[in-house]
């Protein structure tokens, strides 16, 4: 898969434009959202997407050519959401890790299994995914959320000995690593992953990031 992805436009000519009919782009994106959580991109099929979606595999073709092209636009459609949140961080930076970790929480909360996909795309070669389109859409939203941290110093709301770059791992790795565990943690802690847990996790993930671990002045 050498050539460059372009998306395919939604046609506006030859196809029903009833609620019903624009609501068949969104529902297949759903369906392959949750086709490429639950398994690998080799075993989804379209068959299998477009049943899920209650659809046919002619729709498929018409708004995204192949099944390529479905994962690609199913992965951009539901990364935005996460690029925007780092975008805004960098516009205005917060003055607590807070209400960023509660709605980027809130977000993923949402496709908690987003994250493997994610992972498969990095992990794996001749994935659905070319090397240049992976890089960069993380380009995308690494270098904001390194420059949101920066402001951050800047602005006296981070300890500015801190490396921005040595953060910035820190930070997604409490960001993301979570979401890897979400398929075991009721087997192996007890822990329903519903969106109680998910802004439950949010709060003390702030918690930890502004006063640490251990107690001060001991």
């Amino acid at each position: 898969m050498n050539a460059e992805f372009k998306p395919v436009k939604p046609k506006k000519r030859g196809r029903p434009t009833s609620k019903s009919a624009r609501n068949v782009r969104e529902n297949l994106i759903s369906a392959a959202r949750s086709c490429f959580i639950e398994k690998n991109y080799q075993q989804v099929t379209t068959r299998e997407i477009a049943s899920r979606a209650q659809s046919t595999m002619a729709m498929i073709h018409y708004y995204f050519g192949n099944k390529e092209g479905l994962f690609q636009a199913m992965f951009i459609e539901t990364f935005e959401p996460l690029h925007q949140l780092v975008i805004k961080g960098v516009e205005n930076p917060p003055e607590s890790f807070s209400d960023f970790f509660q709605q980027y929480y809130s977000l993923m909360s949402e496709y908690p299994g987003f994250i493997i996909v994610i992972l498969k795309c990095l992990l794996f070669e001749d994935g659905p995914l070319e090397d240049d389109f992976i890089q960069q859409r993380f380009r995308e939203k690494c270098r904001p959320m390194e420059a949101m941290l920066r402001k951050m110093q800047e602005n006296g709301v981070l300890n500015p000995e801190l490396d921005p770059k040595m953060l910035h791992i820190s930070l997604l790795s409490l960001m993301n690593q979570p979401f890897l565990m979400a398929p075991n943690l009721e087997v192996t802690m007890g822990i329903k992953p519903d969106k109680e847990f998910w802004m439950t996790l949010a709060e003390h993930q702030c918690k930890l990031l502004e006063n640490g671990c251990l107690v001060k002045n001991r």
